[in-house]
């Protein structure tokens, strides 16, 4: 048999080239170090003379980063690098002596891409400041390379925009310290809308102010009145985001006289959708013919400031019972229709019934001595048009169309207190199939909800679409395990809007515990070590990846 040659070693000639090639690579190692360390001198000049300067306020801190990341990058490449150390000792001792010692700073990988931006974030309400929070502060990302972009004028705008008597329905209490859990309003650990509001049930715009706050406080990188037009996925990843300056409306603002408006765009390896619900109501999806001839809850900014009586609401669930309270208590009549009896429905899940907040508000409208009738319940009772009726007198009103559906027998609550004395006939159930006609000389209030950013928005179609479920489930936008479009890389949803199975993440003590989850994934893609992060969060609750525990725990003897 023959016998296998040994190996040719390598001639001479390779091993000096080798060499060679090693040694030019070093030598270009060493220039683009001090390429680094020249160019944050550079950066950094401009700003130690305005701290010298006592004729001027001293510079914001953050604008130090980019130097300091320009020396650390000099460092990365050049361990040996004296110059860069002495630059960046200097850098650091000026820091102190002007903003005080603060905790050392944990390291942060240098970038492993050529996008300006980590993340851009859609939206700076409650989801976008959360994730914010949770991905600086957290898990240590450059708030710098984090970019928030908000249409409205201010942090929580949706927030601001609530009716002034609307109150979120989940209680805030700063339990944090005697229980596994912290307040069940909070976005962020360690902090509490109870303490800093002082108040159980926020209005939207005291919620504005805790966010705002925190905002503020944590130096979180927002770019406001500033409204996102398309967001382009590349295809060796990263994102273009184009965004327009936004009128204080919130609409694109353009210069008197212009046709047309400057697009900017801005360049980030990850997106996350972060826009909510509020701005984006039902209203803007045709539900029966005339649906554009009611007024939507959303475009209410008082009830007590809303002229007019004899209203029809048509939805009975959350927002519909509110204008149910806030019509009573103003001393106006009001009829409900609505295709289930919200009121009626039990469940074990939060999400799916009505909040004891918003019944004990129902139960005060059928008390109150301000309105000369009690709210009128019409279930289950579908509206399939609204039509404008015009009166002999030249007055107009509306006429709204619906169909009674099969009774519905609706099973628990049996130790609940009721709402109102069976005997007040406050309810009507008609036969089914039989339509009736409701006359209302006010636009009908339409209290279905929100379609949301999501469906209404310019990222609709980098989301696939779910056909299956009904209610918050139907249609809704298709995810993986870790909350990321499964049509599109790299861009994330985090919310009001997230569903996985059959569960509703609505409530922000929900939604609130995907934020690491989408953070992990995003940071490990950066570079970052995230397994004692991610520990620390778990320990907090507030790394849902098992929905296990997701499931009613309570029954009628509780």
């Amino acid at each position: 048999a023959a016998h296998a040659l040994p190996p040719t070693p390598p001639s001479l000639s390779d091993a000096e080239r080798l060499l060679s090639e090693t040694e030019a690579l070093e030598v270009r190692r060493r220039e683009l170090a001090s390429t680094l360390v020249a160019e944050g001198r550079k950066v950094a000049a401009p700003l130690i003379e305005q701290v010298k300067d006592e004729q001027q306020e001293n510079p914001d801190k953050h604008l130090f980063q980019q130097p300091i990341d320009l020396l650390e990058m000099a460092l990365e490449l050049d361990e040996e690098n004296g110059e860069a150390k002495e630059e960046l000792g200097k850098l650091v001792v000026l820091m102190i002596l002007v903003f005080g010692e603060e905790e050392e700073q944990r390291p942060r990988p240098p970038p492993n891409h050529d996008h300006p931006y980590d993340v851009v974030i859609v939206g700076a309400g409650a989801s976008g400041v959360g994730m914010g929070l949770m991905l600086t502060r957290v898990f240590n990302l450059d708030p710098q390379r984090v970019l928030l972009v908000e249409r409205g004028e201010k942090v929580g705008e949706s927030f601001r925009l609530w009716p002034r008597e609307m109150r979120f329905i989940s209680p805030s209490f700063n339990n944090q310290g005697w229980t596994a859990s912290f307040d069940l309003n909070s976005v962020a650990y360690g902090t509490s809308p109870a303490y800093t509001l002082q108040t159980e049930h926020p209005t939207g715009e005291e919620y504005a102010h805790y966010l705002n706050e925190l905002a503020v406080e944590n130096e979180l990188n927002v770019r406001f009145r500033t409204q996102v037009t398309a967001v382009r996925p590349l295809r060796r990843g990263g994102f273009k985001v184009d965004v327009v300056p936004a009128s204080a409306d919130g609409t694109v603002d353009r210069a008197e006289g212009a046709a047309q408006t400057t697009t900017t765009t801005l360049r980030s390896r990850y997106v996350i959708w972060a826009a909510g619900e509020f701005q984006y109501p039902q209203e803007n999806a045709p539900l029966f013919p005339g649906s554009e001839l009611c007024r939507h809850n959303s475009s209410i900014r008082s009830w007590k400031m809303l002229p007019g009586d004899d209203f029809v609401v048509i939805g009975g669930y959350e927002s519909g019972m509110d204008a149910v309270y806030n019509l009573a208590s103003c001393g106006k009549q009001c009829t409900v229709v609505s295709s289930t009896a919200f009121w009626r429905v039990t469940t074990d899940d939060p999400s799916t019934e009505l909040s004891p907040y918003t019944m004990g508000r129902v139960r005060q409208a059928f008390k109150t001595k301000s309105s000369p009738k009690p709210p009128r319940l019409l279930a289950p009772l579908r509206v399939f048009k609204v039509e404008k009726e015009k009166h002999n007198d030249s007055s107009s009103g509306y006429v709204v169309h619906a169909r009674w559906g099969a009774p519905v027998e609706h099973s628990g609550g049996e130790h609940r207190t009721p709402f109102h004395n069976d005997d007040e006939g406050e309810e009507e159930i008609g036969k089914e199939g039989t339509e009736v006609e409701l006359r209302t000389p006010q636009p009908p209030l339409l209290c279905t909800g929100f379609v949301g950013s999501v469906a209404l928005g310019v990222a609709k179609d980098l989301f696939e679409w779910g056909d299956k479920g009904e209610g918050c489930m139907a249609g809704a936008p298709l995810l993986n395990d870790y909350d990321e479009s499964t049509k599109t890389p790299g861009l994330f949803l985090v919310g009001p809007a997230v569903r996985h199975d059959d569960l509703v993440l609505c409530f922000v003590y929900k939604f609130r515990q995907r934020f690491a989850v989408v953070a992990d994934v995003i940071a490990r893609g950066l570079d970052h070590d995230t397994a004692a992060t991610v520990e620390e969060c778990r320990s907090l609750n507030m790394f849902l990846d098992d929905f296990t525990c997701c499931k009613g725990a309570c029954g009628e003897t509780c």
